[in-house]
């Protein structure tokens, strides 16, 4: 090969090497080596650590796209935990409220068979109730009382506002308590709940005997937006038995019996089985006592609750079903990756 020959393939490997840069040539040609041997030697060992460079990365890319995929690359961690509870949170939500449900269904009925236990009962009188607080022990609540005695109207009580719906009309009203000593002293005192009577409702004067049924009953529980009481004020909301002893100058034992009917259940219009008002006038037929049906169930049936809590069973499968598939989904299309890698 002439001078002009070698020297121009010189400078067209020159020209390759500054192109794509490489580790720089270290050394010279050996003694009878040639120098573009040396220099395409180096070349092609280049052009191989670029290759495997190359394929090196591309693997290390989905090696850190899986761990970030897996939660495993470096501040990912809480990332996908978080992520995880996100997802998870719906069907954590839905499982409480069927649990609940169930827990609520049980208690009720729990509730409902002592209720029906107490009703059950023989009719305790005055007298029997009288002896048993005087031996410290308290009645069974919802037993049965045969109530017998003189209304000492001086002292009642109001809890207000109570609203109740009269021939399809709200109509405020309160619920009347009333001392009631027994006749001839065989006894002690008792409260009585009344029952019902609208706001305009008078006291009617004379007739302050009473002989009718009831059942024991103990203090209300006061709903989270109820209001407190003020005794000082006469200002009542819910009916709470301790305060009402000491407002109306009683032992605190003082049982409180709600009188009671054997009629339906309160519809708006009347209080009797056949679904008429009592004989006489609309204001004699106040305070209106509650109906026995009323005390044997509650607003919420317990079979409500059982529909309730398969309700939130279904949607709490639904929703951890499809939180296991976003949660498997991003794993898998990782690994598929890898994979082709």
């Amino acid at each position: 090969m002439s001078q002009m020959s070698r020297s121009a393939l010189l400078l067209r490997l020159a020209r390759r090497s500054a192109a794509a840069p490489r580790a720089p040539l270290h050394g010279y040609a050996r003694r009878g080596q040639q120098p573009w041997t040396r220099l395409g030697t180096q070349q092609s060992q280049d052009a191989a650590s670029a290759a495997a460079g190359m394929t090196t990365s591309a693997a290390g890319f989905a090696a850190s796209a899986a761990g970030a995929n897996a939660g495993t690359s470096p501040g990912a961690g809480a990332r996908s935990l978080l992520g995880y509870a996100l997802l998870v949170s719906p069907s954590a939500v839905c499982a409480f409220l069927c649990k609940w449900q169930l827990d609520r269904y049980e208690w009720k009925r729990g509730e409902l068979d002592a209720r029906e236990a107490a009703l059950s009962a023989p009719d305790l009188t005055m007298r029997d109730i009288a002896a048993m607080v005087n031996a410290g022990v308290e009645p069974d609540e919802y037993a049965r009382v045969l109530v017998e005695g003189e209304l000492e109207t001086g002292r009642t009580i109001k809890i207000r506002p109570r609203v109740r719906s009269v021939h399809g009309t709200p109509v405020p009203g309160s619920v009347v308590l009333t001392a009631c000593k027994p006749r001839r002293g065989k006894g002690r005192t008792i409260i009585v709940n009344r029952g019902w009577a609208p706001d305009d409702w008078v006291e009617p004067k004379g007739g302050t005997c009473l002989k009718t049924s009831g059942v024991v009953r103990r203090s209300e529980t006061p709903g989270a937006f109820t209001p407190a009481n003020d005794p000082a004020a006469g200002a009542w909301h819910w009916i709470d038995r301790a305060a009402v002893c000491a407002a109306m100058s009683l032992p605190p034992d003082t049982q409180m019996v709600q009188l009671v009917h054997d009629g339906g259940r309160y519809a708006g219009n009347g209080y009797n089985a056949r679904g008429k008002r009592p004989s006489g006038s609309a204001e004699a037929s106040y305070p209106a006592p509650v109906a026995l049906a009323d005390l044997r169930d509650f607003k919420v049936n317990p079979q409500d609750h059982v529909n309730y809590a398969a309700t939130w069973g279904t949607l709490c499968i639904a929703t951890g079903g499809l939180a296991a598939w976003a949660i498997r989904r991003p794993g898998a299309a990782a690994r598929k990756a890898a994979r082709a890698l």
